[in-house]
């Protein structure tokens, strides 16, 4: 075998293994974004996925054992009249609070109480600049 050919077929195998390493990187960090609503009418679309559910934390419906670092509370669409239950260990985000607008990521559960590895909130509008009565 020449040294062209070698050369060649050494250049393939390298471009191949990259891209074959590129698409599985993105297939695994491929996830759903959704609503609450959205996640209820899945029906099993996200089988086997990783999901984040937007919503807002129903008042009155956080439960929070400090001793077990376990959280459970209702996730309300932000639209409809729908909602889900949530559950997560491991420590709470600091802004976590009712009537807060938060991200739960998790693998799909279909319509039973969602398992969140993962809470991320949005920041509180106490960070928007003030509003004077001046224009």
């Amino acid at each position: 075998m020449s040294t062209r050919t070698r050369f060649t077929i050494g250049i393939g195998v390298i471009i191949a293994t990259v891209a074959f390493l590129i698409f599985t990187a993105v297939d695994q960090t491929r996830m759903y974004m959704v609503t609450v609503s959205e996640y209820l009418q899945a029906d099993q679309a996200f089988a086997d996925s990783t999901v984040r559910v937007a919503g807002r934390v129903a008042p009155g419906s956080i439960e929070w054992d400090q001793q077990k670092l376990r959280l459970n509370f209702t996730l309300d669409d932000m639209e409809e009249d729908q909602s889900i239950e949530v559950t997560y260990e491991g420590i709470v985000p600091d802004m976590f609070a009712e009537d807060r607008d938060v991200v739960v990521e998790g693998p799909y559960a279909g319509a039973q109480a969602f398992e969140a590895d993962t809470i991320i909130t949005s920041c509180p509008s106490k960070y928007e600049p003030e509003q004077t009565g001046h224009e």
